[in-house]
């Protein structure tokens, strides 16, 4: 005799199979104990089959998907916390305005009345398709009225302006690099997190940059901190590699930028160079703020220079290899809402 096989080992899909095959055996004759016994399945389980075929046909033999536990949200639930999520958490009683699983664990509780573990928080946001991301920084001070009136209003000012001069339209920024790198994710063994050697001097360098809409890039190492004086340096570099074109330059308001020198040096040539200004705290308003994010967040990325010359010679480098591609400074613009 065949010993009986345990039916929650078999696969759903093989059970479906043996069900229509146990209909076709009983109409030919075979008996219950032959069927089961050929299945190496108890005679109880088979009769079943029949039972649920007499009643439902063979509608009732198909595999059936499992129901599954009952949501601890409802519907209504559900999309009050995505209401409130898509929010500042600050808005909510929590000190600072980034959500987690424990913060989300905790609004749940509040606004459901409803535990649930954090592992569980967590595969239901998975299944909302959010993902852990780091946000984009806003100053607090910035003004986003004075956000859309400078596109509404000055930007095509420069353009058309740019159109009459058949000029060429620089953004200008200046940035700090640091010898100490951004980091970024590495793969390893679970449990063993990697260690990365970095120099443990601090200190860095400036760099100075335009980007144009064309494609173009001008930039320089600075070797000293960035005054009038040395942004007029940059500007009549900027003209040297432009002798037969009008340049139109767009920065920020930063103390060397609106020094009284550097408005003398835009006076006296005013014939070929003219210069813009961004509102207050809206750096998102310059594609060249997207230079400084590509060169440390993907060619600096966990650099191994020790010293300032090292460095300097790593991020001449990496500004030049941007300096070469068309396509990658013409998406720092897309990125900015600059077109």
């Amino acid at each position: 005799m065949v010993k009986d096989v345990d039916g929650r080992k078999i696969s759903r899909a093989t059970l479906e199979t043996y069900r229509f095959r146990a209909i076709e055996l009983r109409k030919k004759k075979w008996e219950v104990n032959e069927i089961a016994e050929s299945f190496g399945l108890h005679r109880s389980s088979v009769s079943r089959w029949f039972t649920q075929h007499k009643r439902g046909g063979e509608e009732a033999l198909k595999t059936k998907k499992a129901k599954g536990a009952r949501p601890k949200l409802e519907k209504k639930e559900v999309e009050k916390i995505l209401s409130c999520i898509r929010k500042p958490a600050t808005e909510f009683g929590f000190e600072t305005p980034l959500w987690d699983c424990k913060k989300i664990q905790q609004l749940i509780k509040k606004e459901c009345k409803t535990q649930m573990h954090v592992s569980n928080v967590w595969r239901m946001l998975i299944s909302w398709n959010f993902t852990s991301q780091i946000p984009t920084k806003n100053a607090l001070e910035e003004n986003e009225e004075e956000v859309k009136k400078w596109l509404e209003e000055e930007w095509p000012k420069i353009k058309a302006h740019a159109r009459r001069w058949r000029a060429i339209i620089y953004f200008l920024d200046e940035c700090g690099v640091s010898l100490i790198p951004v980091m970024g994710k590495t793969w390893a063994p679970k449990g063993e997190t990697p260690v990365i050697k970095v120099t443990g001097h601090k200190g860095g360098i400036c760099v100075t940059s335009a980007v144009s809409p064309v494609g173009r890039m001008i930039f320089r190492i600075e070797k000293e901190k960035v005054s009038g004086t040395v942004h007029i340096e940059f500007l009549e570099q900027m003209i040297k590699n432009h002798p037969r074109r009008k340049i139109i330059v767009i920065e920020d308001k930063a103390p060397a930028h609106i020094a009284r020198i550097v408005k003398e040096f835009v006076e006296e040539n005013k014939r070929k160079f003219a210069m813009y200004f961004l509102p207050s705290y809206a750096p998102k308003l310059n594609p060249d703020e997207q230079t400084w994010k590509h060169l440390k967040q993907h060619k600096l990325k966990a650099h191994q220079a020790q010293n300032k010359e090292e460095l300097k010679d790593l991020v001449f480098a990496k500004m030049k290899s941007i300096q070469k591609s068309q396509k990658v400074i013409k998406s720092f613009f897309y990125e900015a809402g600059i077109t």
